[in-house]
């Protein structure tokens, strides 16, 4: 691949990613791409013309969408397992139970691992992969 087409496609994928494309389509767009400079030879460019253009094409029309909800729970699920290992801490500290009885080394526990947990599923679902159609990766 040459250096045009790299750029070309790091472009193309900057701009479809504005526009929320789902990575199995970014996958479409680039290995379409590819292949067609690999097979004809001409420039990205001049075959679909501007990356931002192009971008266009592949991009659903954009309703707003209403996340406030999702956002809200999200806020709310990391606060209460923040606050659950704030007061598994200060309890272990004070050597007197957490709130609803449990022991300090539980709370300790649970606000932890949900904290984790909570991290890895915002990574996870914030990071959309791009996929290759042509090597099913």
């Amino acid at each position: 691949m040459t250096d045009e087409v790299r750029r070309y496609t790091n472009r193309l994928v900057f701009e479809l990613r504005l526009r929320d494309v789902p990575g199995e389509v970014i996958g479409d767009a680039v290995a379409q791409v590819e292949s067609h400079v690999a097979d004809t030879g001409e420039s990205p460019e001049s075959a679909f013309g501007r990356p931002r253009d192009y971008a266009r094409s592949w991009a659903a029309p954009r309703h707003p969408v209403r996340r406030w909800p999702l956002y809200l729970a999200n806020g709310a699920l990391g606060f209460g397992f923040g606050c659950l290992l704030i007061l598994g801490i200060l309890g272990a500290a004070r050597n007197e139970e957490v709130a609803w009885g449990l022991s300090p080394v539980i709370a300790i526990v649970v606000g932890a691992l949900g904290l984790i947990a909570y991290a890895v599923l915002v990574v996870v679902i914030a990071a959309g992969r791009i996929t290759d159609p042509r090597k099913g990766l």
